[in-house]
């Protein structure tokens, strides 16, 4: 299982068992459920196990890891970013979903920590295309989007429910070439 480096100490690596009391920390947040669509609150042991137990069982069937722990110089969980239940090989294009701790907002690491997985990604998962949405008003997210190079492509109008509302989303892709042409 790779260990990507971050700057300071931080780095990215595969989900443990071990992760569980930290996802129950840091997903007592209602501001991270707020900004995303697969994350309940209140976030339960259950939903740890549970989600735990789906990357897991996730990795076991693919030739590389496709979602990563985001972690601490002390090597503590502190967020995630990755591709999910994404099939290597399945498809030339990927969704990227990321969630970071409320204590580290602010600090470069979301940032950081996409382009890495995108770097990856590229190199791993058989992708030339990276999409990303993110609800109308979450402009922390759009920023670090939009510093990991990604392009806002389209407005998709009452696309996705969050907590029973219909809300309008960001698309966002980044492709292959756009990272070389940047170079």
């Amino acid at each position: 299982m790779p260990s990507l480096p971050l700057a300071d100490g931080f780095f990215l690596s595969g989900v443990k068992w071990r992760d569980q009391e930290a996802l129950v920390e840091h997903l007592q947040a209602p501001a991270i459920a707020r900004n995303t669509l697969s994350i309940p609150f209140p976030y339960t042991e259950q939903d740890a196990e549970a989600w735990i137990e789906e990357r897991v069982s996730h990795r076991r069937q693919q030739p590389v890891e496709t979602t990563f722990a985001i972690r601490d110089p002390d090597g503590r969980l502190i967020g995630a970013v990755g591709a999910g239940n994404f099939d290597v090989g399945s498809s030339h294009r990927t969704n990227v979903g990321y969630w970071l701790a409320t204590p580290y907002w602010n600090r470069g690491i979301t940032t950081e920590a996409v382009r890495r997985f995108a770097t990856y990604a590229f190199a791993k998962l058989q992708v030339v295309r990276l999409t990303a949405e993110v609800m109308v008003g979450n402009n922390a997210s759009v920023r670090v989007l939009q510093k990991a190079g990604f392009m806002q492509e389209g407005r998709l109008r009452r696309h996705r429910k969050n907590e029973d509302i219909l809300v309008d989303m960001l698309y966002f892709g980044l492709l292959e070439t756009d990272r070389a042409d940047s170079s």
